[in-house]
């Protein structure tokens, strides 16, 4: 029972947003873009939650929130603009959105209304002006941070399963990978893999040759990522537990007491997150000296982080917990931070990984996220289901996440939870190759899901979309590059650059771009035989997977063939994308590699970034960003305008 010692408090402020039909943000929700597109008469809630097979088209609340809500205005005169509002309160949320047409803006042509309350805190609330969906993101950057620039083998292929069984088990999935000429970077170890599920140790028996395993990657250049959760298992043999106990670092209960929960060890506990002295001591815990065989080349998933509390109210903790913060003693109700726990959590991983090896940039993985999360490293959607609804949904779900700021963000592929008939894996790995965040992963019940399990066709499908994704990967991260020097989003919606032209926004649940070049039809409906519809917007377009192909006139909705191979993909006339064509078994692999320039159009631009994909020294000026230019006869590049926080 929540005690409420401090008594009821809330608050709470209605937002109306003149002009603007269009309002979009308030990341994470399984539902549709636009957020009156449901009409849903419950509101969205904000409170960072660990729901497992969570439902779509439902404004329930999942692993996290950012209480960030950008508008579109269509100004009776003609002008289109943009604008955002951020309220920055981590206690539980709830954000009522009415639209056009509905009984509280009749009497507002074309207006949406919002209503927002908190459980407590305050109302600090900002107005981002823009007047541009750009000139929101980078006021919104402004104040919340600058985004991290990834490792280049971030944006490759991350293999993942809850669990790999032992060392044997994943080498063998590494060389099976070699041997069916799939590329990938990173492979992923759940659970199982440590000592009673005690994070920073290894399974004795399964992962007793953890180092030989590290070493194998290290030499065929790819990378492991073990899962780091915020729990600890409480065992007075167990160091993470015994130093966070011993210099008073974990949260308490109601009366003072340590707080213990269950969560996967058993019997847990969580340490104080919101206390900065105990994201130091968890920082520590990185060191070799006390997580065996940890080395720059070991990666973190920061899982479980809500916090989730199996016993605990709506499997969290108790609102009544409590924290020391930034204060001299227990007094920070565990309502007042709720939603940033995640992200200390984040945080304090991220500075693990900065402890160990300064020179590398981290990677760490979040599934509960804040504002202000995308300085830390990538998240993703959480435990989504192996069904046709939710592939559908993970493409406005992450379109959502790149508007709040998440650019680095993917959905498990083909689903986590459930066995994929053969049609959908493929076709979910065809779209996930256009995922920012690529990973494939699945739930210890399902069937294992490595492509060549599926037959040759199926292998040679998956292969072919994975070598496409590798092939553009300085394209990805070169837009990795400007998300975070100028929070240009990594997938935008297609009325992004289109203010001014209203029907885009019918097309937006299932179209995107890949930055400003790329335009992706996600075909994610069952048994297609009769062609896809795609909106091609404005200008000349041309088929990405057709060279010969002629230019196609755009502003209007097109058929196209369907495929097997692939789904439509459209480049605008006028860009030059650069790509890597050479087939490696990892992006390490492809440093050296040449480029290759294709130009779309008589005349066009593109940009390129180029470093050594995994070191700090380009904050040093170690880089090439250069724009290319093709007047019809030659190709020239020259030093692109720097952005304006470098």
């Amino acid at each position: 029972v929540d005690s409420k010692p401090l008594g009821p408090a809330a608050v709470g402020i209605d937002v109306n947003f003149l002009h603007a039909p269009v309002l979009v943000g308030l990341a994470e929700h399984a539902t549709r873009l636009h957020l009156d597109a449901h009409n849903f008469t419950d509101p969205y809630r904000l409170y960072n939650l660990d729901v497992f097979e969570y439902e779509v088209d439902v404004p329930m609340a999942l692993y996290g929130n950012v209480p960030l809500v950008t508008a579109v205005h269509h100004f009776p005169d003609g002008e289109r603009a943009a604008s955002g509002l951020l309220i920055v309160n981590p206690s539980e949320g709830f954000t009522k959105v009415d639209g056009p047409g509905s009984e509280c803006c009749a009497d507002k042509a074309n207006s949406s209304a919002t209503w927002w309350i908190f459980e407590t805190g305050i109302l600090d609330i900002l107005s981002f002006m823009g007047p541009s969906p750009t000139d929101v993101l980078q006021q919104y950057h402004s104040v919340t941070g600058w985004p991290r620039l990834p490792l280049l083998s971030a944006l490759g292929k991350h293999q993942s399963r809850w669990n790999y069984i032992d060392v044997e088990d994943v080498l063998t999935v590494n060389k099976d990978f070699d041997k069916h000429g799939i590329p990938y970077d990173f492979i992923w170890l759940d659970l199982e893999h440590t000592e009673g599920k005690r994070y920073f140790t290894w399974d004795h028996k399964h992962f007793s040759d953890a180092g030989q395993m590290l070493d194998e990657f290290e030499r065929t250049r790819r990378k492991v990522v073990t899962i780091i959760d915020p729990h600890l298992k409480g065992d007075s043999n167990y160091t993470p537990f015994v130093r966070m106990r011993d210099r008073d670092l974990l949260t308490r209960a109601k009366d003072g007491e340590l707080y213990e929960g269950f969560c996967w060890p058993g019997p847990s506990y969580y340490p104080d997150f919101c206390n900065p002295a105990a994201r130091e001591e968890w920082a520590k815990l990185f060191d070799p000296e006390v997580y065996p065989h940890s080395r720059p080349e070991l990666y973190t998933w920061n899982d479980m982080n809500e916090p989730s509390v199996f016993n605990g109210p709506e499997i969290s903790m108790p609102r009544d917990n409590l924290h020391r913060c930034r204060e001299d003693s227990y007094k920070v109700e565990h309502r007042d931070m709720h939603n940033v726990y995640g992200f200390y959590h984040h945080e304090a991983s991220v500075e693990g990984q900065l402890k160990r090896a300064p020179d590398v940039r981290p990677f760490v993985l979040t599934r509960s996220f804040f504002a202000g999360s995308h300085r830390h490293g990538p998240v993703w959607t959480g435990d989504n289901m192996a069904r046709w609804d939710h592939f559908a949904r993970s493409i406005p779900m992450l379109l959502s996440l790149s508007l709040c700021g998440l650019s680095l963000a993917g959905a498990d592929v083909p689903g986590f939870m459930g066995d994929p008939e053969r049609e959908l894996f493929v076709r979910w790995h065809q779209v996930g190759i256009w995922y920012p965040f690529y990973r494939g992963h699945g739930h210890l019940t399902s069937k294992r899901r490595e492509p060549w399990l599926f037959g040759e066709e199926v292998t040679e499908q998956v292969r072919q979309a994975i070598l496409a994704r590798y092939q553009l990967l300085p394209m990805w991260y070169t837009l990795a590059f400007e998300w975070s020097s100028q929070g240009l989003p990594m997938l935008r919606p297609l009325w992004y650059d289109n203010l001014d032209v209203v029907d885009l926004e019918g097309h937006v649940d299932d179209h995107f771009f890949v930055g400003e070049a790329l335009l992706v039809r996600a075909t994610t409906a069952k048994s297609v035989k009769n062609g896809v519809q795609v909106y091609l917007t404005s200008g000349m377009w041309f088929d990405y997977w057709d060279e010969r192909a002629a230019a196609i006139v755009g502003g209007k909705l097109i058929t196209v063939a369907y495929s097997q191979s692939h789904v439509p993909v459209f480049v605008r006339s006028g860009h030059i994308i650069a790509k890597k064509m050479r087939p490696r078994r990892s992006s390490s692999a492809m440093l050296a590699d040449p480029f290759t320039v294709v130009v779309f159009g008589q005349s066009a631009k593109g940009r390129v970034y180029v470093d050594d994909g995994q070191s700090h020294d380009y904050h040093q000026g170690a880089f090439i960003y250069d724009e290319l230019t093709f007047d019809g006869s030659t190709l020239r590049g020259q030093p692109a305008p720097l952005p304006r926080n470098q």
